[in-house]
């Protein structure tokens, strides 16, 4: 029937699942049409968490976000997002922050873990949200533009980035 005219409660009853589930997983209906990968986090997180106890947070850090940028997206339901966002491109922006936040939260309570008392909370935080910034403005990108591969998006922010911080003189 469309997404506009699909409820949160046909949702929750379609998944066999009580509408406060939903929204213990899913703040809105329009998380749960963005917020594909949400499922995936876990995983990421266990990754995060096994990493070499010696590797930089930063490395370990990319190289977990873009492995869930290689798992991308189904293709039928990219398909579905992409539909809506073009009848209403504000969907996917407000969203995608929504469900970063939480991921950001958990991503630096596993760097902190991993790494222990060698870095400050203030930099373990800067870490977490620079790099989930990366894979929210690849997946933004993707999904808006329509670019086909969601990691050559995320590659491409990423070295943007890279160059940009190269250009910092020292004393910045």
């Amino acid at each position: 029937q469309g997404y506009a005219d699909t409820t949160i409660d046909q949702i929750a009853a379609a998944a066999g699942v009580g509408r406060r589930t939903i929204f213990r997983h899913f703040p809105t209906k329009e998380a749960i049409l963005v917020d594909h990968l949400a499922t995936r986090r876990e995983g990421t997180l266990q990754r995060l968490r096994d990493r070499p106890p010696g590797e930089p947070p930063l490395v370990g850090l990319h190289a977990v976000l873009r492995e869930l940028a290689e798992e991308g997206y189904d293709r039928r339901l990219l398909a579905q997002i992409r539909v809506v966002l073009r009848t209403d491109p504000r969907l996917g922006s407000d969203e995608l922050s929504i469900g970063t936040l939480q991921f950001e939260k958990k991503i630096a309570e596993a760097l902190q873990h991993r790494i222990g008392e060698t870095r400050s909370t203030l930099e373990i935080k800067a870490v977490a949200l620079m790099a989930t910034s990366w894979f929210t403005a690849a997946i933004h990108l993707y999904l808006t533009e329509e670019r086909p591969s969601l990691v050559e998006c995320f590659d491409q922010v990423v070295a943007t980035c890279r160059e940009e911080i190269a250009q910092l003189s020292p004393e910045t």
